[in-house]
């Protein structure tokens, strides 16, 4: 019977995993697009609807994760400005 509780728990591992990578992969492209074009983390904050403090986290890489709506607003962000 535990096997079968690890297979179940480790099924819902990967998809996190795949998130967090896809999440650090935006994030890596949004300080590229900073850099480049001079956005700075406030302003990203504000046309992302985000506080400074969790741009500040992304950036540092204390948090892996944000919400979906703020994850696709994200993604919006970089194909508008890439």
């Amino acid at each position: 019977m535990r096997q079968a509780d690890d297979r179940d728990q480790s099924s819902h591992r990967a998809p996190l995993r795949t998130l967090r990578t896809e999440f650090r992969q935006l994030v890596a492209e949004l300080k590229r697009l900073a850099s480049q074009e001079g956005y700075s983390q406030a302003q990203i904050a504000s046309e992302l609807g985000v506080s400074l403090m969790t741009v500040s986290h992304w950036w540092t890489g204390y948090s892996l994760m944000a919400q979906h709506e703020t994850i696709e607003r994200l993604k919006k962000f970089l194909s508008a400005h890439c």
